[in-house]
């Protein structure tokens, strides 16, 4: 038999305990071979879970397909009602005036939200895609703008109690209106295009960021228009959302007043493809705007403020606004809106011009229109496994069966009672004589411990001064 140092069963005994006892074997070099590879076994079990929490992992993904996604274009629109009350015979379906007046009134700024569109998913996104509809540009005409008596007269030296016109007819009518709103339409005789569906122009005194009733007279045109749309649609998180990429238009001038009343024709860009719209919707929309769009004014004035109201549309408004503050006299509610938006936002007179023409070219695309398919998006779970963090948990159980085996074999060889975690092995030898020879003329483990029960024992100090077991029957 070998003799080692008693040190050693302390380095077995921490080795067994956990890996630091393991490590601390590897380092001292008492383990052998079987014990330093089972220690090395011991130890390598620390990068087990890190390794084995990282083979599996849960991501997200996009995933697209064709159905549920469903968008609107309008290819055509010929629709309109006779009327013999309109100046034109024709008046718009219903439809269109909702339109019209959720794009003046409802001030959400978000005027395609009305659109029908289908996204199942709450995600979905078009390729890009032309559409008939109205489209809206403005220009700056403050150069333009002359001072002009209501009267026509021109007096002489001071003219502060007139009022302000510019050469497309256009006029702020006295020194007492801060606001007002002139609509022109087509005549027939080449002075629009026959996609011109109206012209309002925009007079005021006042700056949108200055001071209050300091002097500073502007004008800008807006201009509507029939037109082709090339439209980059997308639904994101349930809302939608639509950029105008081109715009095209028949730029055609009529010469003389139309007496037929054949579709006008605008051309996409890409496709070339004519879309028509309805001459009697145009002199439809002409019609009611012309009585809609009337010629309007605003005013702080206190003279104007303490006339009589001589119709319904007018309307007096202690309104605050922007640096516009007070009592306001103003014509029609359509007045009034382009005013509040005017004092209200830095760009208010395009925003609520550009709202109009989308509201109706939502219409448009609303009333028959034809569905686009698109690709709707999903965000589905899937598990990733990642096989080389694989590598290091089936090497560590390689190495587990391996010792397992090895001890088994071990034990075999050396006919070796399975211990296991019995502390009976290391009491049985600090036994006294006689006891220790009862246990081990025993065979088994499972006899030892049956015996182990009946056997009674102490610590005693025996002559030499060592505490020991003894047999408490010897004592």
């Amino acid at each position: 038999m070998r003799r080692e140092p008693l040190s050693d069963m302390e380095v077995f005994d921490d080795a067994s305990r956990g890996t630091w006892g393991a490590l601390m074997m590897l380092v001292k070099l008492r383990g052998g071979f079987l014990g330093s590879f089972g220690a090395f076994v011991a130890i390598s079990t620390l990068a087990f879970s890190p390794f084995a929490q990282q083979i599996a992992t849960f991501h997200a993904r996009t995933t697209n397909s064709t159905a549920g996604a469903t968008n609107l274009r309008a290819q055509e629109y010929l629709i309109a009602l006779s009327s013999q009350s309109a100046s034109e015979g024709f008046i718009p379906i219903l439809p269109f005036k909702a339109a019209v007046y959720n794009g003046l009134f409802a001030e959400n700024g978000k005027p395609w939200l009305s659109l029908p569109v289908n996204c199942q998913t709450g995600n979905c996104t078009w390729e890009p895609f032309e559409t008939l509809g109205v489209c809206n540009t403005c220009v700056d005409l403050s150069e333009f703008m002359i001072r002009a008596c209501e009267d026509g007269s021109n007096p002489e030296g001071d003219m502060t109690e007139c009022g302000w016109s510019i050469p497309v007819g256009a006029k702020l009518k006295t020194h007492a209106d801060v606001f007002s709103m002139t609509p022109i339409f087509p005549q027939g005789l080449g002075d629009m295009s026959y996609s011109t569906i109206m012209k309002l122009v925009f007079m005021g005194t006042e700056n949108q960021g200055g001071i209050a009733g300091e002097l500073a007279p502007w004008a800008r045109q807006c201009t509507l228009q029939a037109c082709v749309q090339t439209l980059s649609s997308s639904v994101v998180n349930g809302e939608l959302r639509e950029k105008i990429l081109h715009v095209e238009t028949n730029d055609t001038v009529a010469t003389a007043t139309q007496e037929s009343l054949e579709p006008i024709y605008i051309s996409g860009e890409e496709t070339k493809m004519s879309y028509p719209i309805n001459m009697k919707v145009m002199m439809g929309m002409r019609s009611w705007f012309s009585d809609l769009f009337r010629n309007g004014s605003a005013s702080r004035n206190q003279e104007v403020i303490n006339k009589n109201i001589t119709t319904p549309d007018n309307v007096i408004v202690n309104l605050t606004v922007g640096i516009s503050s007070g009592e306001t006299f103003f014509d029609t509610d359509i007045v009034q809106a382009f005013y509040w938006n005017y004092y209200e936002y830095p760009a208010g007179i395009d925003m609520l011009m550009n709202d109009l023409a989308t509201s109706v070219t939502v219409s448009f695309r609303s009333f028959n229109g034809t569905n686009v398919t698109g690709v709707a998006h999903t965000v589905e779970s899937y598990i990733h496994v990642e096989w080389s963090f694989l590598a290091l948990p089936l090497f560590t159980v390689l190495l587990t069966v391996l010792f397992l085996c090895a001890s088994i074999y071990q034990t075999y060889r050396h006919k070796a009672s399975l211990w296991k975690s019995s502390v009976l092995a290391t009491l049985v030898h600090g036994l006294d004589r006689s006891a220790r020879e009862r246990l081990e003329d025993l065979g088994g483990l499972r006899e030892q411990q049956k015996e182990a029960k009946t056997v009674k024992v102490q610590l005693d100090e025996d002559e030499g001064g060592l505490l020991r077991l003894s047999k408490y029957d010897d004592i």
